[in-house]
């Protein structure tokens, strides 16, 4: 990729954009982002993992910035809590050579080298999720006919990743 691709950060979305034509056509073959038409609008995410590689300049409200501290210092609003844990998931994921689809709310969808893809929860070790909605990432990864994948990021960073199945049991 090239080097010092330019992202304009929309602080009402909190997603960036990119517009140079090679550049769009080049992230999007590498999963980057969505097209809108002939830009590709990045989730915060994605921004974040591109400033953190030294791959992006992120202009906002007329000012450069080329780290992730300076994103966060100027638009401390747009990281909300769960941010951090998605972005350790994000991140460890794509330095594996993994694609890596924001899907919304706590998930990716993620494309590993043999071409199989997954559907990756980010949990955090301590939150209360219900068996309920646990079993809801599984249905739903199942209908889709995909594999769940919980991602667990400890207090301290640290992930573990469990494949996760349904299974009947059988009595007898």
């Amino acid at each position: 990729m090239e080097q010092g691709v330019v992202i304009e950060f929309d602080k009402g979305s909190c997603n960036g954009v990119v517009r140079e034509k090679g550049v769009v056509d080049e992230l999007d073959s590498r999963w980057f982002g969505r097209r809108s038409g002939d830009e590709l609008v990045l989730s915060l995410v994605e921004t974040a993992y591109l400033l953190l590689g030294g791959r992006a300049t992120v202009r906002v409200d007329g000012e450069s910035v080329s780290d992730l501290h300076g994103l966060v210092s100027l638009r401390h609003e747009c990281f909300a809590e769960f941010f951090w844990p998605m972005l350790t998931v994000y991140k460890d994921l794509r330095d594996r050579g993994r694609r890596v689809r924001p899907l919304g709310g706590n998930s990716f969808l993620v494309k590993d080298k043999h071409g199989d893809v997954r559907i990756v929860y980010v949990l955090e070790e301590k939150a209360l999720e219900s068996t309920d909605s646990l079993v809801k990432y599984v249905e739903a990864a199942r209908s889709n006919s995909l594999q769940a994948v919980f991602a667990i990021v400890s207090l301290q960073g640290d992930l573990t990743y469990y494949e996760v199945s349904r299974i009947s049991p059988v009595v007898g």
